[in-house]
């Protein structure tokens, strides 16, 4: 195309614009004009009201003289206050006028108005407004009011016509301009189209033409440059990998943020997350004027599970325990995985307390249906500590600490339970704290010392043997029981120096009894579950004898019930390693737990030892007194020795013994005494064979 033809279109079209622009603006200003023409709003009001206004007041100047010439009507009184008052308020409403309009009543003099209603309002409420000069002075006052009123509207209409005309004129004046703009427009319009209509034959023939030479320009291009298509090949196939190599980045950095935000094992939030998803929960609440309840939970006897059937199977007990929390949970909950068996939930948007109850009672429910893993059925249950923001605190590590407390709690309470944080769990969780320190300290400066309590024989009262009992002296608490410090050294893993410092202990003392005394005689040491699940006991009873010097036939361990649950083939082992090497074994507190005939029928179990709950109700709880005959019936018919714990009075003893209970130990012979008081009282027991108790059926021989 030439050049001065396409120079030619551009300047064209540029007019073109250039004038519809023009003409649009001018559009614009027509509007605008022919919109100001309408009467505004407050310009209609403000007439209205000034009609209404010298209405009111011509119709208060006539009920003034009906009034007053025929005072003897009272209808005609009136009328006359009720158009006057009206004509008072209508002053107002004329003084607001003023101040939003100043300009409007420049000609209208409000205070002539003002002073001459207030006169007025004072002559009526004189007694003389009779006397003729008083009414002339009133009507003068009214007439005054009527002229002032009737010349400011004159003035008034007279400038808003002057006003409306002026812009009528203006805007018939653009309207015209206007016109001929766009009439200017429509024929450059004509124009261009014919124009451009001329020069499209020649704009197709162009085109043809410069498509023909871009094809044959490509094919010769494509002839002689055939290697570049192997090239653009190459450069496909190294842009294709690079697109695979940034998708592997883009995986594994999703991998990362997954890993960085959600437990692998479980797939629930890790702490990152929760904190997180606390965060965005607690500023809904302070927003919504609503709660968030911040749940830590703990399965319970997870451990044990762990250590028996494996950590393969506590894995999946895991999975299954988070699937679990996450079904009973709303879609705005969240929940988190801590480590080990430690969880914790946000329940967020919660408007009353009440709905957390009915979460967490579904999710105890939940957690207390058996578990089914690799043909193996598990059963735990849970512990749930509740904090509420912003009640109980505001920060996500300080409502985790005081629900760490409540949940502590609620495993005191029996476990499979749940418990709101109070104050009193704060001082409690510190106690706790506390005595853990202080327990680590004992371990370390050997703090604990050894108590015995002799095993007498019913038949003669002789001393059959003696359990050892530990016992701790703290600096500060003084005694501390162990009932209280066992399951906290168990939980923190201290159970096992304590423990292995117990057995080494006891038999070093005992030694030198055992080499005193003619009678067989037993000495008799606690040994924790933990201690058979962390290490080989066997192995480790064995370095202890040949340290000692202590005689196997003379050593009796006692374990729990809960040990033998697990049914796991190393315990097994470890209790038939044990008595081959001539060690008893008996278990303790028997009845509280889950033992069976079948239990004492596999394992190696030598010696039962009767709680001390069930000798307390001797003679009061029948139930207990054949439960207590059972236990010796079967001992006997599996030839396995009993020992009564806790006999405190002289009926118990004679029970147990009318029973066959031959083994009896309790505060009614002895109680726990240092090992200095049980040498002394072992000596004095084989020198005064009159110490011998008198039993019911030495009463009756005699």
């Amino acid at each position: 195309m030439p050049k001065n033809s396409s120079k030619t279109s551009i300047f064209l079209a540029s007019c073109m614009l250039s004038i519809i622009l023009l003409s649009l603006i001018s559009s614009v200003i027509l509007y605008r004009q022919i919109a100001s023409l309408q009467v505004a709003p407050v310009r209609t009001e403000l007439v209205s009201f000034i009609n209404e206004y010298e209405y009111e007041l011509m119709r208060s100047t006539m009920a003034f003289t009906e009034a007053y010439n025929h005072h003897n009507d009272s209808g005609e009184y009136k009328e006359f206050n009720t158009w006057f008052n009206m004509l008072l308020s209508r002053y107002q409403g004329l003084e607001r006028i003023e101040k939003q309009h100043s300009e409007i009543f420049n000609r209208l003099n409000l205070r002539l108005l003002k002073t001459n209603l207030q006169q007025i309002k004072l002559f009526i409420s004189r007694p003389d407004i009779l006397l003729p000069a008083n009414l002339e002075m009133v009507k003068q006052l009214f007439n005054q009011l009527v002229i002032e009123t009737h010349q400011f509207q004159k003035q008034w209409v007279f400038q808003n016509e002057g006003l409306i005309l002026a812009k009528q004129n203006k805007t018939l004046s653009s309207y015209q301009n206007s016109v001929v703009l766009i009439f200017v427009t429509f024929v450059i319009g004509i124009i261009m189209v014919l124009y451009l209509f001329s020069n499209n034959k020649k704009l197709l023939i162009l085109r043809r033409t410069l498509e023909q030479r871009v094809y044959m320009r490509t094919k010769e291009l494509k002839d002689s440059n055939s290697h570049l298509i192997s090239e653009v090949q190459e450069r496909k196939k190294t842009e294709l990998q690079l697109m695979q190599s940034q998708f592997a980045a883009e995986q594994a950095h999703k991998k990362i943020q997954y890993q960085a935000n959600f437990d692998p094992l479980t797939k629930l939030a890790n702490r990152n997350l929760f904190l997180e998803r606390f965060a965005q929960a607690s500023i809904r609440a302070d927003r919504n004027n609503t709660f968030v309840a911040l749940l830590f939970l703990d399965l319970d006897r997870f451990k044990y599970i762990n250590d028996t059937l494996g950590h393969s199977i506590g894995d999946k007990l895991l999975q299954e325990a988070s699937s679990r929390i996450q079904e009973v949970l709303r879609a705005s909950d969240t929940a988190a995985r801590f480590g080990g068996d430690e969880f914790a939930v946000i329940l967020s948007d919660i408007e009353e307390l009440h709905t957390v109850n009915l979460i967490v009672d579904r999710i105890l429910k939940s957690m207390a249906s058996p578990f089914r893993l690799c043909g193996n059925d598990a059963f735990v249950s849970a512990s749930i500590g509740i904090t509420v923001y912003p009640t109980d605190g505001k920060d996500s590590e300080t409502l985790l600490r005081k629900a760490d407390s409540a949940m502590y709690k609620a495993k005191d309470e029996g476990r499979n339970n749940f418990q709101f944080f109070t104050a009193q769990m704060d001082i409690e969780a510190n106690e706790r704290r506390l005595l853990e320190a202080a327990l680590y300290k004992a371990v370390e400066a050997q703090e604990f010392s050894l108590h015995y309590q002799p095993i007498i024989k019913s038949d003669n009262n002789g001393i059959a043997g003696v359990e050892a009992l530990i016992r701790w002296k703290d600096e500060i608490r003084g005694y501390i029981p162990p009932e209280e410090f066992i399951p906290l050294a168990e939980e923190i893993g201290l159970i096992l120096p304590i423990g292995e410092w117990v057995l080494k202990e006891a038999c070093s003392t005992a030694v030198k009894w055992v080499e005193n005394i003619s009678e067989p005689f037993i000495l008799s040491v606690n040994i924790s579950s933990r201690q058979f699940q962390k290490c080989n006991m066997a192995e480790q009873i064995a370095n202890v004898l040949a340290q000692t010097g202590f005689a196997a036939k003379h050593l009796m361990l006692e374990i729990t019930e809960g040990l033998l649950m697990g049914d796991d083939q190393q315990i097994l082992n470890q209790l038939q390693e044990i008595r081959e090497m001539g060690v008893s074994l008996a278990i303790d507190d028997f009845g509280t737990g889950y033992s069976s005939l079948s239990y004492l029928k596999k394992y190696p179990i030598t010696t039962l030892k009767i709680d001390r709950s069930f000798i307390q109700d001797i003679n009061i709880d029948t139930d207990d007194d054949e439960l207590i005959k059972g236990i010796l019936s079967m001992a006997k018919s599996l030839n396995v020795s009993v020992v009564a714990e806790g006999v405190e009075t002289l009926q118990q003893a004679e029970f147990l013994l009318e029973n066959n209970c031959l083994l009896i130990q309790g505060f009614h012979f002895s109680k726990p005494m240092p090992a200095i008081e049980f040498s002394q009282y072992l000596q004095l027991s084989d020198s005064q064979p009159s110490l011998e108790l008198k039993f019911k059926h030495d009463r009756n021989c005699a």
